[in-house]
């Protein structure tokens, strides 16, 4: 059962004055295909493919189960490319193979709280691990979209219509085992999947929205700030190493969000004690080997043009994160990995969390039992494949 408290804002709460448009070619998986000063990252990066070594996590078993991972995402939706295209269409012919639905049809009930249920259901049913409704704040989407092409990217325009008033976000968990084998092959596995598993539950949760008469535009990292959406549909809460910390998950999750006109009864914001444990923890700042990651309060200083200006948060240091991937050959997860909220359910990790909203001078002792019982120490690969 969930422990949280629920408030009147969402992401809203974390602006400073004025939010401008956010232009998505500045994100950092982009700025590579056409920021001058990030080209040698480029050709570092995984845009090259390296030779598979022979420490475990690196070998080529490890890589082949990364490609594995990531095929759906990379050949049938291409979110991290920029989206709009198969799983992530946002057009649609109206036809169906099997089962047909003859044209024109259209569920006739006016009260959002009898088809919300269903919406909900069918996203889990498609494959989310938790899924949340909001009204769309608009000042979460992208100014510009970026597409990546064979040529290098191009800027698109990035219009969803007014009438698009509700997103349904769903969160993707990833595999506990592979996670804690960060920075090495099974937790790119992990993320990989992970992308791959949003694609396929958002263009099946379109395709269910469309076939009730409505409108639905699937989304993995593109379009819009995926975060700031979570946090409105009661998801989670931001924290210092950058990503939504859920309370069934932490930070352990993917996310992706169907935008659409059906009239949906929206979830209300959480809070569950994330920002005051961040402020004692800071587990995820000692332990990033790149030290991208802020010590101390958060700030609405932005380190460089990845950041989002006029946003008060722990931002993440990308140009500094993204090096140590190029360096290390794959991704890295080890904020994830050391983060206290990245348990697995269970009664004793159940209670602590309970704990952590509601006995706020216990934070100290669960980070020392944190620390005593060994969680967020790095897993062999040896025995992560046996």
């Amino acid at each position: 059962m969930r422990s949280v408290n629920f408030v009147e804002k969402g992401a809203g709460r974390h602006v400073v004055g004025k939010l401008e448009p956010y232009d998505q070619k500045n994100e950092m998986f982009k700025r590579p295909h056409w920021d001058p000063t990030m080209q040698g990252l480029r050709e570092r990066l995984h845009f090259i493919q390296p030779k598979p070594g022979k420490n475990p996590g690196y070998q080529l078993t490890d890589m082949s189960a990364t490609n594995a991972a990531w095929r759906l995402e990379m050949e049938y939706a291409r979110g991290i490319r920029g989206g709009r295209t198969g799983f992530y269409a946002w057009d649609w012919d109206g036809n169906f193979n099997y089962p047909r639905i003859a044209p024109g049809q259209k569920i006739t009930t006016d009260e959002a709280e009898i088809i919300t249920p269903k919406v909900k259901k069918a996203a889990s049913l498609f494959g989310a691990s938790l899924v949340g409704i909001c009204e769309l704040d608009r000042r979460w989407l992208y100014s510009h979209a970026y597409l990546i092409t064979p040529e290098g990217g191009k800027v698109s325009s990035n219009i969803v219509p007014d009438e698009f008033k509700y997103a349904v976000v769903i969160a993707v968990e990833m595999n506990y085992e592979a996670i804690m084998c960060s920075p090495s092959g099974p937790a790119s596995t992990a993320t990989g999947l992970g992308y791959s598993k949003m694609a396929f539950t958002a263009g099946l949760l379109a395709q269910y929205i469309r076939g009730l008469g409505y409108q639905a535009l699937p989304c993995g990292n593109d379009t819009a700030c995926s975060i700031p959406i979570a946090i409105d549909a009661g998801l989670g809460e931001i924290a210092r190493n950058g990503l939504l910390i859920t309370p069934e998950y932490g930070p352990r999750v993917r996310l992706a969000k169907v935008f659409t006109d059906l009239p949906l009864t929206s979830d209300r914001p959480i809070e569950f004690g994330v920002k005051e444990f961040c402020m004692v923890c800071e587990k995820c700042a000692k332990k990033c080997p790149s030290k991208s990651i802020m010590y101390g309060k958060p700030k609405d200083e932005p380190h460089n043009i990845s950041n989002r200006k006029g946003v008060d948060t722990w931002h993440i240091n990308a140009e500094t994160c993204m090096d140590f991937w190029a360096h290390n050959k794959t991704d890295c997860s080890n904020c994830i990995r050391v983060c206290p909220f990245n348990k697995p359910p269970g009664k004793l990790h159940n209670m602590v969390r309970w704990g952590i909203n509601n006995i706020r001078q216990f934070d100290r002792a669960f980070l020392w039992g944190d620390d005593m019982m060994g969680y967020g120490k790095r897993k062999n690969v040896k025995y992560f494949w046996k």
